[in-house]
């Protein structure tokens, strides 16, 4: 301890030199404090973790049993309904998978559909009233009635009740549709969804029928307005045969009546030329029109014949590139009009380019060997090359060759094409000064057999309409029925459990993180060391005695448990502190110590008894002075009367060995009570007489403890403290808040009070953070035998 000329006023701020060893950087130590902070609060995560699981079991007991039966039915693809008579007569776009997924979204739609809902509902006997009873009493059902004798409201009560157990999921990557219904009775679930199935199949049924009537309908309406339209295309056939000396039965006129080839080609040719001419003309033992049939062949010859100008313009650009290569493939090339082409058929065609392609080729090759062995100087290599450019020239002459014939033939198609062209334009003239009666009869007769055909069609797709409307086929198949389920689908009594369990766990990390993010306290020390700047003197359990002594007052037995339990953990406690006090002078030992804390409750008075115990206990005669006059604890602990005391002393009553109590128990250890309880105890301490009590228990006693009041409450302790030559501080573990602590430190540095050091009560050594610092469980420690 240290000598009173070193100013020990001042107060120390020093920290303890082993510190460092405990403490890591900033990030580790608050990411370590962040991990422990669960096992630190282990009772909230506990506690929450029952609840959890309690509740649950609870949930699981009490709720009512819920069964779920589940139809799947599959969409047919092939099936379709009445409108298929329709399928030829205009082009559907094909979506694919996307086609699929809006029909199963559509069906599905169709089956959650309330209208659905309704019906199965009356045929269930599910179309109730609404029933007698509330929360207290048993509840009545109601009366089963009509869907038009339903309120409105209890309508769509009804409806959201049964939408609210209906499930309808598609089976992913197929066709299947699973209808699943949830009810309280597994039968019913069974039959419901089996009833919905059936009630979709009465929909498509019904979709189906109505869908082929309105067809037949619609084909009905548009026959009756052909009809009239072939009738009156007919008449003007006649009419027009009538008018005009003509007859569709002449055999040149029925073929191109009869077709639509054969019209088209007729009014394409008359059009051509701006006008029509009749005639007539024989052919195959009939009448032919000359004209035309020569207008016809003219024009297949000049279409042969721009095909030949144009394969001979192709040959002849692939000559122009004068590209051995691009010319010698013209002998495989499948270009048309090749094999008649002068490149191919004249000067043995391509046969003496491949061959002079070739010896160049092995010169080449032989070139190389030679420059590779010999060099490039060698005098065979001169005349090689000289081969090689006499080759090349002549493939050039051979490349000329043929260009000139491919040119050639070019000149002889393009004038071939032009005379043919002459020909053609030559005779779309006297073709046009033909009357035109014959191909505007020709035209009638398309119109006619047009009308005729498209009366057949659609008289056709009636009948198919009306055979579809007929049909009972519907587009679905039932996969699979539902059938009653023989466990609950909820509650699940090992599921609902777990979850609860595991539930409760994560709302308790997440409370014990909340209550530490708002816990003031100070709980180790480390804490106390970063804040106050101080050291910390030593670490005393938490011990049951204690909390007796601090709520029954005077006890029937020993509460220290220095003497009840010498060798546990608490007893070593006060043996460390001891012993730090101790070693702690170095010039002069510290004779009289203050005790004192922040705020009431903190355990100072428990600490001062057993600390004077363990200095007792080492041979030295210890006084100890309780000078807290408003709520004095040392006679209790003592278990003596504080009829005389302090107080007593302070007022100028009795002597100072009148007031001096010897323990019961411990020889050498004696008590200056508190005495009798006094208005007038600030001013009782600011008297004087305080320092004359010190140094006469001072010059009679080895060691002095003063059992100060709290610091925060009153101003008595600073009076005390002043005259001491120490003051301890004793804060409880998770009790005293951070800035009642930081006030305290404050007050005793402002007052100049020697402050050596803070003792931490009522620590729990088995928490976690003590633990993560020890390595093992103090506590346990010390209760091994």
């Amino acid at each position: 301890m240290t000598d009173q000329n070193e100013n020990p006023n001042v107060p120390s701020t020093g920290l303890p030199i082993n510190r460092d060893r405990f403490s890591d950087s900033e990030d580790e130590v608050s990411l370590r404090k962040l991990a422990i902070v669960p096992f630190k609060r282990k009772r909230t995560v506990i506690g929450c973790v029952l609840f959890g699981l309690l509740m649950a079991i609870l949930i699981t007991v009490t709720m009512t049993p819920k069964y779920r039966a589940t139809a799947t039915i599959e969409l047919n693809e092939d099936k379709q309904s009445g409108v298929s008579a329709l399928s030829d007569l205009a082009s559907m776009a094909g979506g694919g998978a996307d086609e699929l997924k809006v029909k199963i979204q559509t069906e599905t739609a169709v089956i959650e559909d309330d209208t659905i809902a309704l019906k199965v509902m009356g045929k269930m006997g599910m179309l109730t009233l609404a029933g007698d009873g509330g929360w207290f009493s048993k509840k009545t059902p109601g009366k089963v009635v009509e869907l038009k004798d339903l309120p409105p409201k209890r309508r769509e009560d009804l409806i959201a009740g049964f939408e609210g157990g209906l499930r309808v999921k598609e089976v992913e990557n197929s066709r299947l549709l699973a209808i699943t219904y949830t009810s309280t009775d597994p039968d019913t679930a069974a039959k419901v969804a089996n009833e919905i199935v059936e009630e979709y199949k009465t929909y498509l049924l019904s979709s189906n029928y109505d869908s082929s009537k309105d067809v037949s309908k619609w084909l009905g309406d548009q026959l009756g307005g052909l009809s009239d339209q072939v009738t009156k295309s007919e008449q003007a056939v006649a009419e027009y045969e009538r008018s005009h000396n003509l007859s569709a039965a002449m055999p040149g006129l029925a073929t191109l009546g009869g077709g639509t080839g054969g019209a088209a080609a007729a009014a394409s040719s008359a059009s051509g030329g701006g006008g029509g001419s009749g005639g007539g003309g024989g052919g195959g033992g009939g009448i032919h029109i000359p004209e035309l049939d020569r207008l016809t062949a003219l024009n297949e010859e000049v279409t042969q014949a721009q095909a030949q100008r144009l394969s001979a313009e192709a040959i002849y650009r692939l000559t122009e590139t004068q590209n051995p290569e691009v010319i010698s493939s013209l002998s495989t090339s499948a270009l048309p009009g090749l094999t008649n082409s002068t490149v191919i058929s004249q000067g043995n065609g391509l046969e003496v380019l491949n061959a002079l392609r070739v010896q160049e080729s092995t010169v080449k090759v032989t070139y190389a060997d030679l420059a590779t062995k010999y060099g490039a100087k060698n005098p065979r290599l001169a005349e090689i090359q000289n081969q090689m450019k006499s080759l090349d020239d002549q493939i050039a002459t051979e490349m000329g060759k043929i260009r000139q014939r491919a040119k050639n033939d070019l000149t002889l198609a393009e004038a071939t094409e032009k005379a043919l062209q002459s020909a053609y334009e030559a005779q779309k003239v006297i073709t046009s000064k033909m009357n035109d009666d014959v191909v505007q009869l020709g035209i009638l007769m398309e119109q006619a057999n047009s009308s005729r055909e498209l009366y057949d069609i659609l008289y056709a797709k009636l009948q198919e309409a009306q055979i579809d409307s007929g049909s009972t086929a519907a587009n679905i198949t039932v996969a699979d029925p539902a059938r009653p389920p023989g466990r609950a689908w909820i509650p699940k009594r090992t599921l609902f459990p777990l979850l609860g369990a595991f539930g409760g766990f994560a709302l308790g990390i997440a409370l014990a993180y909340l209550l530490e993010s708002q816990d003031d306290t100070v709980a180790d020390s480390f804490q106390v060391e970063e804040m106050a700047h101080v050291p910390v003197l030593g670490l005393i359990p938490f011990h049951k005695r204690e909390a007796r002594a601090r709520t029954d007052g005077a006890l029937a037995t020993e509460s220290s448990p220095f003497l009840i339990d010498p060798d546990g953990a608490t007893a070593e406690a006060l043996r460390s502190l001891r012993s730090g006090l101790t070693l702690s002078g170095v010039g002069r030992r510290l004779r009289v110590l203050s005790v004192t804390s922040a705020l009431g409750g903190e355990g100072k008075s428990y600490t001062v008894y057993n600390l004077g115990l363990s200095f007792a206990a080492t041979g030295l005669k210890v006084l100890i002075i309780d000078a807290d006059l408003r709520r004095p604890r040392q006679d209790s602990l003592f278990r003596v009367s504080r009829k005389e005391g302090l107080s007593n002393l302070l007022a100028g009553i009795g002597t100072f060995d009148d007031v001096v109590q010897p323990h019961s128990v411990v020889n050498n250890i004696f008590l200056i009570s508190a005495g009798q309880s006094t208005p007038l105890a600030s001013e009782l301490l600011e008297s004087g007489e305080i320092v004359k009590i010190l140094e006469m228990a001072r010059e009679r006693f080895d060691l002095v403890l003063v059992d100060n009041a709290p610091v925060l409450p009153v101003a008595d302790p600073i009076q005390v403290a002043s005259h001491c030559d120490g003051t301890i501080g004793v804060l409880r573990s998770g009790q005293t808040s951070r800035k009642a602590l930081r006030r305290f430190v404050q007050i005793l540095a402002r007052n100049r009070i020697h402050l050596l050091g803070m003792v931490i009560q009522a620590v729990d050594m088995s928490a976690s953070e003590y633990r993560s610092v020890y390595g093992y469980n103090v506590e346990k420690y010390y209760g091994e035998k």
